[in-house]
């Protein structure tokens, strides 16, 4: 089920890096209403660039007016832009890949994400046994959802640590407060993989230590081998070619707040946003904001290499990928982010 999502109406005057950005700058819209399907919380972490771009109403002042809805995962979000109650769907970029080899072509317009930000923790009272990754086999692992980036993220490591995936056991529980109470409670799981702020209030209460952390550089390395892509804006290739002057406005405004991600503080973040994304827990906000930062404030380039990456992660689970016909310049367009940054590029290095 969706809710909607109202855009923020709390008033803000922003400007860009070089100067005021108004929608009289760009070519004439093809589509001014945009319809943006989002898998998961809007207040996730794995989300930051977007609600940056939506709350401090980036994508108004590129002309747009856009309805964001919110559904309960991103292969639910992915229905609807396949399904044609969505222009556009916010999730992980593997998305691209795997409905390529279906015969539907998706483009990912800004990767904002450059970090996945899942965090495999094991619960506290286990931690004397299950040091390793390795010490999973035979284990119970909660997961968001079968073949989810969360599945994906513990079974690439687990097959790198020499211990096939398929020697543990997957409990679909959610994200946020559901995958929370499944840890608390019971003995049901051994460990988990989720992302902020679930994971931060779980090691902060003392129900969880963590075993591998991608919420940075180091952590996306060792899960990964190398650069990662995660979370991104996607469309349909056919919408792209139809709309391409607003599938370009959409990307000024997401490289936008990614730009502004760079030298904001945490406050100049929480002060962007409605009370509901952190009223329940400010400090425990914050704190995951902290944390997951780092992971948003880069200029949204692809390398092939990344790309190359998410395909060999999400191969684990499904190996019939590792035969397929990929191509990869179909998935992403760095064209579209250089003409953004070209907007609005910070002097602020990576």
């Amino acid at each position: 089920m969706k809710h909607f999502l109202a855009i923020s109406a709390v008033s803000l005057t922003v400007l860009a890096v070089n100067g005021p950005a108004t929608a009289a700058d760009s070519p004439a819209l093809e589509k001014t209403n945009i319809t943006i399907a989002v898998g998961g919380s809007i207040s996730q972490m794995n989300k930051v660039a977007y609600f940056v771009a939506l709350n401090r109403k980036y994508f108004e002042q590129e002309g747009l007016t856009v309805e964001s809805n919110a559904f309960a995962s991103g292969t639910a979000a992915l229905q609807s832009i396949v399904g044609g109650s969505a222009d556009v769907a916010e999730g992980a970029y593997e998305h691209t890949l795997r409905m390529q080899t279906k015969g539907v072509n998706m483009t990912c317009l800004v990767p904002y994400g450059r970090y996945p930000g899942n965090v495999l923790v094991v619960r506290k009272s286990e931690a004397d046994k299950i040091k390793t990754v390795a010490d999973l086999k035979g284990k119970k692992i909660g997961i968001s959802a079968p073949g989810s980036s969360t599945q994906n993220f513990v079974a690439g490591l687990m097959e790198r640590a020499g211990v096939s995936w398929k020697d543990a056991s997957y409990i679909s529980i959610g994200t946020g407060p559901s995958a929370m109470a499944a840890m608390k409670t019971g003995g049901e799981l051994d460990a988990l993989v989720n992302l902020d702020p679930a994971i931060n209030a779980l090691v902060d209460g003392g129900d969880a230590v963590i075993l591998t952390d991608s919420r940075t550089a180091e952590g996306t390395q060792q899960a990964f081998g190398g650069g990662y892509l995660a979370d991104c804006l996607m469309v349909k290739n056919d919408f792209l070619k139809a709309n391409p002057n607003t599938v370009q406005a959409i990307t000024n405004a997401v490289v936008h707040a990614m730009q502004w991600l760079k030298t904001a503080s945490i406050d100049d973040i929480m002060k962007s946003l409605p009370p509901t994304y952190y009223k329940s827990d400010e400090r425990l906000y914050r704190m995951s904001l902290e944390n997951n930062l780092s992971a948003f404030q880069w200029d949204g380039l692809v390398t092939p290499e990344a790309a190359k990456n998410v395909l060999d992660s999400i191969a684990v689970l499904d190996p019939a990928l590792k035969q397929a016909k990929i191509d990869f310049s179909l998935t992403y367009d760095n064209k579209l982010i250089e003409a953004a940054l070209s907007k609005y590029h910070s002097p602020v290095q990576q």
